[in-house]
């Protein structure tokens, strides 16, 4: 097993933000400007661009993020590729981005932590993940409420700009990892976990507003406008309709399941993946919190009550993380209409973009806060009604799996590992 492992280089020159004058008294944190980038020699080239730069090496983003091993986990290195790096054939370089810099608004949030160590901007062009540190919220700011952002400046040279399932990310080397399984899992590139490295590349600027060039808003009219030029962007859903699938609803009807390719999917639902295949079972709330065991929850929204696969026009899945603040809050009920602004996103190891049985697309949307899931109170089921219904799911043979236990174990020493 190979494991690339690259020293990044520190910017000379650039003083580390939040550095203080004296122990009694802080300056305040540098703010930096376009002016500081033309200082470092640096040209601005916008972020729908460094992405063209992924397709024009490798060709297209689909097919190129399977990640089954290093020859398909393909990476582009913002620069000249070094002789060690030359072994993995995923790994092109790109010399033109030693000197060029992406700026953009931010556009995602983790202070309610169901986005983790990502920060997510947009230029107005196009909108990319920096993958970072936790925490991020300290140091970059959002206010969806008011639509207040902030500029963040990224110097491209010596970053890596890697697919996988088809995102496209900004961040440090590729890396390896197994889940619980055992099961290698290659990632085209990996955190800067450290906040002082990651601030030797990425820079806060000053306030600024979002307006209509970082938000899509899109209506049962005007969804099929969507494309893959949208992934990372934040997009409003407005007057969308929830639509369980393969699960019993408040009333006891059961529709299909949504298919991906010849797989089924199952909405609304927790999910187990690091246990090899993936296991999930009927679930009304956002995600699952209970007992320190913490999964993904799937919540399915629609424009289209005709599309039989995930893959399909107006077909998306709310994904929430187990983390979140708001994971043990319960689910709209089946059909209510309301309003989500997310991170639009794609998982899938290749599309066509038409939907279908041969297109195996999963279209998600994360969400910053609760807030940005907004649908009438009446439309909510209460604790009482989500318990029931997932009982009522089990004891009717719908799901192999006890909704209130997981397939999963908690290990207080070394997390959660898959069950036998």
């Amino acid at each position: 097993m190979k494991s690339l492992k690259i020293a990044i280089a520190v910017l000379v020159g650039v003083m580390a933000a939040g550095c203080y004058n004296d122990f009694e008294t802080p300056a305040p944190r540098k703010l930096y400007t376009d002016a500081d980038m033309t200082a470092q020699g640096l040209e601005q080239v916008s972020i729908k661009e460094v992405k063209g730069w992924f397709e024009s090496a490798f060709g297209s983003i689909s097919g190129t993020g399977t990640n089954d091993n290093w020859k398909t986990t393909n990476t582009l290195k913002f620069g000249e590729l070094r002789p060690e790096e030359e072994e993995f054939e995923g790994l092109k370089g790109w010399p033109d981005a030693a000197n060029k810099y992406i700026k953009g608004k931010v556009i995602s949030s983790d202070r309610q932590g169901n986005i983790y160590k990502s920060l997510f901007i947009d230029d107005g062009t196009a909108g990319i993940e920096l993958k970072l540190y936790n925490g991020l919220y300290l140091d970059y700011y959002l206010n969806l409420a008011t639509m207040e952002s902030q500029w963040v400046y990224v110097r491209l040279d010596g970053l890596f700009l890697g697919n996988y399932r088809m995102m496209l990310s900004i961040g440090d080397a590729p890396s390896d990892s197994n889940n619980a399984s055992g099961r290698h899992k290659y990632y085209a590139n990996s955190n800067l976990d450290n906040p002082n490295i990651a601030k030797k590349y990425v820079f806060p600027g000053e306030k600024t507003m979002l307006d209509s060039s970082n938000i899509t808003e899109v209506d049962p009219q005007t969804y099929t406008s969507l494309s893959k030029d949208h992934f990372g962007r934040l997009v409003r859903f407005k007057d969308v309709k929830v639509r369980y699938a393969g699960v019993p609803n408040q009333d006891h009807v059961v529709k299909d399941a949504m298919k991906n390719g010849g797989n089924t999917n199952i909405y609304p639902s927790w999910i187990v993946t690091d246990t090899g295949i993936p296991q999930n079972a009927p679930w009304y709330y956002m995600a699952y919190n209970i007992e320190n065991i913490r999964l993904y929850g799937s919540l399915l929204i629609s424009y289209n009550d005709a599309a039989e696969y995930t893959s399909d026009p107006g077909i998306y899945s709310v994904r929430t993380s187990g983390y979140s603040q708001f994971a043990m809050r319960p689910v709209p009920k089946d059909g209510a209409v309301g309003t989500v602004l997310g991170i639009y996103a794609i998982y899938s190891k290749q599309s066509t973009f038409t939907g279908g049985e041969n297109d195996w697309a999963q279209y998600q949307i994360s969400i910053s806060r609760i807030e940005d899931l907004d649908f009438n109170e009446e439309d909510l089921l209460t604790e009482a009604e989500a318990d029931a219904l997932a009982q009522w799911a089990f004891d009717n043979s719908y799901s192999t799996y006890d909704p209130f236990d997981p397939p999963v174990k908690y290990d207080p020493m070394g997390g959660m590992e898959g069950g036998e």
